[in-house]
């Protein structure tokens, strides 16, 4: 009899931590989404800075990979509704001359917690949910007034799926955010 009463407080010891996993907490909040004040269109050439990541996320391997993969989608898909789209890193922008009719786009990922595919497929929900937080200043780079600097947050949740698709997913969500504030602000 004891060991059967131990044996159903284990199990539903077990299942509590199982179905629990691990918790992300959203320590940073988005700017708010307002219109641009000026059409974003109407620039000539445009820069777009690589996102930068703020510190602790900064250093980790699977947050890079992600904040990559976003930069790879805003270039490709801000090529096509924007004028002449060269992609910098910030180091590169700060020593170039953007003075003239010309738009700079600077994301900047303020949280990101990444779990990729292998993670997944391992820990499952254990590994908890995925999150990005970012925001994108829009400037004119002649004067470096700020023209909009709306916010964005996707998340990810640890349950979502078992390999990892949920996660990259929502970096593909919070670039079309982007885009589509772009588009709705040309």
């Amino acid at each position: 009899m004891r060991l059967r009463h131990f044996s159903v407080v284990f199990l539903l010891a077990a299942a509590s931590v199982m179905s629990a996993g691990c918790a992300t907490q959203v320590t940073e909040q988005p700017n708010a989404v307002t219109a641009a004040t000026v059409p974003l269109g109407s620039f000539d050439r445009t820069f777009l800075v690589k996102a930068t990541i703020q510190a602790p996320y900064a250093g980790q391997g699977a947050n890079i990979k992600a904040v990559n993969k976003i930069d790879e989608i805003l270039a490709r898909d801000l090529a096509s509704i924007l004028n002449d789209v060269t992609v910098v890193s910030a180091e590169e922008a700060q020593g170039m001359d953007m003075s003239g009719n010309t738009l700079v786009v600077r994301p900047n990922v303020k949280q990101v917690k990444f779990i990729g595919g292998g993670a997944r497929f391992f820990a499952g929900a254990w590994a908890g949910s995925s999150v990005v937080v970012m925001d994108v200043a829009f400037q004119d780079g002649a004067t470096g007034a700020e023209l909009a600097n709306p916010g964005y947050y996707r998340k990810a949740s640890a349950y979502g799926d078992g390999f990892g698709i949920g996660d990259n997913l929502m970096l593909s969500n919070v670039a079309s955010d982007v885009v589509n504030y772009t588009m709705a602000n040309r």
